[in-house]
């Protein structure tokens, strides 16, 4: 039995571990990789991080800060992949392959809930890359957008975005969504530029202006767009079926649906950074909302629980 259990070993899982362990609260976090850090691992130099004058990998961040939350007394297992939840009970059940665990609130840290297409680049969230339109809704008026993806929810996506969006195209990645005569009504009533016959090959420039790779599917022909914002459609991680089977409201994207104090429609439930329903893509960002959610949690355990 935890106190507290934390899934996942992002910037925000290992913040949310730092504080809770730092409360007292007795914590372990689980972390289905590995090593934690989640992808902020591949941040060559993050310039942008409270207290370091120099720039510094995500690598050597990500270590100080599992260094430090085992410091302080969390227990950091990983290569543990949660496969259910049961959160009916006061009393919380996580469940990995092997192991079952207790605990008294939860806290979901499990970054975005949408899985890739395999595209150079594609996890820039943040910086020009976007998966979850509704999370970033408040952002895109006027804005020129491409959608670049392989399942029917691109369609969908793009559409979307049409009630915002200065202007919206869409790439069918190597062609491999099936869209029918309806789906290309749609898409031209709403002026959706439908791009066929090429793949996403990588993202390239700095924010504002972005630029997309495209490459012919039957030649080595490439095709350069550029846009404001790039969103990258293909499916959510089978991850997200476990939360929506416990009982969790998520965005169709996959994200998790929170209030301002990062609490879930089940109660002794918090998400935090990448997974949760606000726009959480840079490093700092995830590490405050895991602080927060912390603190929320204990607050919970304290006068709630």
């Amino acid at each position: 039995m935890y106190d507290i259990i934390i899934v996942g070993g992002g910037p925000a899982g290992l913040a949310a571990a730092i504080h809770s362990s730092v409360f007292g609260l007795h914590t372990l976090l689980l972390e289905e990789d590995k090593t934690a850090g989640g992808i902020a691992t591949r941040a060559r130099g993050v310039t942008n991080y409270p207290g370091f004058r120099n720039k510094i990998s995500g690598l050597k961040l990500m270590e100080k800060m599992v260094y430090q939350a085992e410091k302080d007394g969390a227990e950091l297992h990983t290569s543990k992949e949660v496969v259910n939840l049961s959160l009916k009970r006061k009393e919380k059940v996580v469940e990995t392959k092997r192991e079952k665990y207790e605990c008294k609130a939860l806290i979901l840290a499990t970054g975005d809930g949408m899985k890739g297409i395999g595209m150079k680049w594609e996890t820039w969230l943040g910086a020009g890359v976007a998966y979850c339109a509704e999370c970033s809704a408040p952002f895109l008026k006027g804005k020129d957008i491409i959608v670049v993806g392989n399942v029917k929810e691109a369609v969908d996506e793009a559409l979307r975005l049409t009630t915002t969006a200065r202007s919206v195209r869409l790439v069918n990645h190597a062609n491999m969504i099936d869209i029918d005569e309806q789906m290309k009504e749609q898409l031209e009533k709403r002026k959706v530029s439908l791009i066929e016959d090429f793949m996403g090959k990588e993202i390239k420039g700095k924010p504002p202006s972005k630029q997309l790779v495209l490459r012919h599917v039957s030649s080595s022909a490439n095709k350069t767009l550029r846009a404001d914002i790039i969103f990258v459609v293909g499916g959510v991680k089978p991850f997200v079926s476990v939360l929506r089977n416990a009982g969790l409201k998520t965005h169709r994207q996959g994200c998790v649906i929170v209030d301002h104090l990062g609490r879930t429609n089940v109660e002794g439930v918090f998400a935090s950074g990448g997974c949760a329903s606000t726009v959480k893509d840079l490093i700092p960002a995830c590490v405050g909302d895991g602080a927060t959610v912390a603190t929320c949690a204990r607050l919970y355990l304290a006068y709630v629980s």
